[in-house]
């Protein structure tokens, strides 16, 4: 399919000629069509490349399934809809552009123009080229500050307990060799069929015992069709549902004496839904009082500090800068340095403060900051036994540049042991007191170890967790703390707009889909801004 011409002359069945004065200033179809759309007319030349230049029949517009798509982000409207809003909405026809007499297209159309932006590696064109012309209009500095959180965002499918995934994963792999024209192939094809095809087990009825025989069932039968698979064509042994299958056996069996064995603890970042292998499961804290399966969002939004409060109705002048989808397990630490890495990709220079919560701010963040030149504004956690019983590491004078620890009790440290995790790099640094803890008055206070003895472990750059502190006890730090409040109300605009379930699935349809959410809340704040100022120029 050919990229379509550029359609440069209007003529008098356009919809902004016969019916322009329909649409008041302050319309919103009215602005994305002077502000949005130019914007996206504007990376064209990067859609064109995702067909082909002079072979095939001409294809729909780009710009115009780029508008469409953005359009249905900022509406919630499904594919049906939004091709359906098409050829029958005037305000999507007006904003786009488009002739009144426009048909419009098929709904598949959409999940074809998906599937090149994520062959083409384009997917943030669109959110790019929108912060492009924010840029532009001086909404976005080059360089200012920004605040950041995460949150969970959750698969597009159902939650599936170990047996019902491995069955599950079982059925999918039979279902490809039967299409494939395999079946007759396998031995025992119609008990394969109907153990897991036309069975549909009664799960809540079933004793522990019943399910526990059911689980290792599956799992000699998984182990046999891998065999089997093994020595089969490539399209057949490298298929995806095969590659799966291995994975899901793995991880939820190991090979005993008389066969597969059920594998006790589940490893981390595991299958858990064989319709999407991404989809991971996660925990928010470690009392996993909140639990999800999917991913998890990185959102980044410009800000400035000691602005004046806003007139009652004023939309927000601040933007999402980034927008990073990443595994459900990835840490927040993780997820930061792939924000900065996404944002330097599009030249945006480094922020002059993050404005973070505690999962950001570790001693080694906080050197990064200094050496990068940017401050990292966030609450750091209380250190180990910070309870009250026992002494903290805070309040032990920690000098790690000279390898010395004074305790409570005015006792300086006898040894320093240097820690180096040969998997992570991370150092660490160990103080013991060896004999100078016998007989002291305030042991009790200090440890409740066997031994009597206590040793304090710290990081390389513990001297700037204190310094973190000390300043989280004063009223100007806590004030500054509160500029990373307002990014609650952007996640809530991001859950409200759809961005808490995915609407496809797999990392990859997440993160397009994801970018897409982000460029929908970016539209609607620069048209109410737009909106905003026209009220007030004549009122002015």
């Amino acid at each position: 399919m050919s990229v379509p011409k550029t359609k440069v002359q209007r003529t008098l069945f356009d919809v902004p000629v016969l019916v322009g004065a329909l649409f008041a200033a302050t319309d919103r179809y009215r602005v994305f069509r002077e502000k949005i759309l130019p914007a996206l007319y504007a990376c064209r030349e990067q859609l064109a490349e995702l067909y082909c230049a002079d072979n095939g029949r001409p294809g729909i517009e780009p710009v115009e399934l780029a508008g469409v798509t953005l359009l249905q982000f900022m509406e919630k409207a499904p594919d049906r809809q939004a091709a359906e809003n098409v050829r029958l909405h005037l305000g999507w026809k007006y904003a786009l552009e488009l002739e009144l007499g426009d048909t419009g297209f098929h709904a598949t159309s959409l999940v074809n123009f998906r599937a090149r932006l994520l062959e083409g590696g384009q997917e943030r064109v669109a959110f790019d080229a929108l912060l492009q012309a924010l840029r532009s209009e001086g909404l976005i500095r080059k360089r200012s500050a920004q605040r950041l959180d995460s949150t969970h965002v959750l698969g597009c499918v159902a939650k599936m307990s170990r047996l019902e995934c491995v069955r599950e994963t079982v059925r999918l792999v039979l279902e490809t060799i039967k299409r494939l024209g395999a079946m007759d192939k396998l031995e025992g094809g119609a008990t394969w069929t109907e153990r897991y095809v036309d069975s549909e087990l009664p799960w809540h009825r079933l004793s522990q015992e019943v399910l526990q025989e059911k689980f290792v069932q599956a799992g000699a039968d998984a182990l046999r069709l891998i065999m089997w698979l093994r020595s089969q064509p490539a399209v057949l042994r490298d298929s995806e549902q095969t590659l799966v299958l291995e994975r899901v056996f793995l991880e939820h069996y190991e090979l005993g004496a008389a066969g597969p064995e059920r594998r006790m603890a589940e490893g981390s970042g595991g299958v858990k839904n064989p319709h999407d292998p991404d989809a991971q499961w996660a925990a928010k804290d470690q009392a996993k009082t909140k639990t999800w399966v999917g991913y998890k969002a990185q959102i980044a939004e410009t800000m400035e500090e000691g602005c004046a409060p806003k007139a009652k109705g004023e939309p927000t002048e601040q933007f999402i800068a980034a927008v990073v989808t990443t595994e459900a397990i990835a840490s927040d630490l993780d997820g930061m340095q792939r924000v900065k890495a996404a944002e330097a990709v599009v030249g945006q220079e480094t922020p002059v403060a993050w404005h973070v919560d505690a999962a950001y701010v570790t001693d080694d963040t906080l050197a990064e900051a200094k050496q990068e030149g940017y401050e990292l504004i966030g609450p750091a956690r209380p250190s180990r036994n910070s309870s009250g019983e026992l002494y903290d590491a805070d309040q032990f004078e920690v000098e790690v540049a000279n390898r010395r620890a004074v305790c409570p009790a005015g006792h300086a440290s006898t040894q320093c042991s240097r820690l180096e995790n040969q998997e992570s790099g991370e150092v660490q640094y160990r103080f013991e007191w060896a004999g100078q803890c016998d007989g002291c008055a305030r042991l009790k206070q200090c440890t409740k170890s066997r031994s009597g003895r206590r040793m304090v472990v710290v990081g390389e750059h513990h001297d700037l967790l204190q310094r973190r502190r000390r300043e989280m006890k004063t009223e100007a730090f806590r004030r500054r703390l509160r500029n990373r409040n307002s990014l609650e109300g952007t996640i809530s605009e991001f859950t409200r707009g759809g961005g808490r379930r995915s609407r496809y699935r797999g990392i990859a349809k997440t993160t397009l889909a994801n970018y897409f959410h982000g460029t929908a809340i970016n539209a609607r704040r620069w048209i109410s801004l737009v909106q905003w100022q026209e009220v007030r120029e004549p009122a002015a």
